[in-house]
């Protein structure tokens, strides 16, 4: 396996080199130990000055982005590369962007499962009706509450393989941080996107506050005009951004994530000397 190389690349002042270099180290490690033994990618992460050398796939971090661009992008020649807005959390943006290009570089694979529904507060399955998802590995889960930290930065949690089984199993792991429990689980802050074959439909449920159901149909047509290049969840991604920026999280619960950490490496470190008797 050829590992992809992708660049972390500045465009704002506000982010110095040196927190760039330590968010893509962080990226490194989330992929090389977490992402690829799962799905069965590699790939290392760099910080790069400025131009995007031969071969990357380059990651923007940008000042800001309009309400309904998505992060995922393609160029002319089918290449991905992905924008992700500064902020508190920007890390968790790069890190869920960067965990949906590898684990589908083309933005447009689809995985058959039954329809689900949004009934009031929560979201049933329609096991009479077959429908294809959109293979989004970070969105189900996508909200700061399932995120976790590798030496400091916070990095989004993801959807395994399992995660779209036919059924439940015991001892089946759907995410990595073990929060979503079951396939097609959609957690609060997160989304799934799907397209209806029999009824040349797109779909997507929303999850902020309670489940919505949302008909992308003509959205989406309407957005082919013009956009040769566009993909399917660079579409879809555009449509949930409206709603909550995850590089806009608040540091508050950023500080809470890290003394948590800080706490439980403290409490390990105690453990660990007392082992020794001197």
């Amino acid at each position: 396996m050829i590992p992809v190389k992708i660049a972390l690349i500045s465009k704002t002042p506000k982010l110095t080199f040196t927190e760039l270099s330590r968010v893509a180290t962080a990226l490194t490690m989330q992929v090389q130990r977490d992402v690829a033994p799962i799905w069965n990618v590699s790939a290392t992460v760099e910080a790069v000055e400025k131009n995007v050398p031969p071969g990357y796939w380059p990651i923007f971090i940008l000042p800001e982005l309009p309400p309904s661009e998505s992060g995922f992008h393609k160029t002319e020649h089918y290449q991905p590369y992905a924008k992700v807005e500064y902020g508190d959390a920007w890390s968790l943006s790069a890190s869920h962007e960067l965990i949906e290009m590898l684990v589908d570089p083309s933005a447009s694979r689809l995985v058959a499962g039954p329809e689900l529904k949004a009934s009031g507060n929560i979201i049933v399955e329609n096991q009479g009706k077959r429908v294809e998802y959109l293979l989004e590995a970070c969105d189900p889960s996508q909200d700061q509450k399932f995120a976790y930290l590798i030496e400091e930065v916070i990095v989004s949690d993801f959807f395994t393989p399992n995660y779209h089984d036919p059924a439940k199993s015991a001892g089946t792991k759907y995410s990595f941080t073990g929060a979503i429990t079951q396939p097609r689980q959609v957690l609060p802050g997160g989304y799934i996107s799907w397209f209806d074959p029999a009824a040349q439909k797109i779909w997507q449920i929303q999850y902020f506050g309670k489940p919505k159901q949302m008909d992308l149909t003509k959205a989406y047509l309407h957005s082919l005009k013009g956009h040769l290049h566009g993909s399917l969840r660079e579409f879809v991604n555009g449509q949930e951004k409206k709603h909550r920026p995850l590089s806009r999280l608040r540091d508050a619960k950023l500080k809470r994530l890290r003394d948590t950490r800080c706490k439980a490496l403290e409490t390990a470190a105690k453990n660990k000397t007392a082992m020794y008797p001197v």
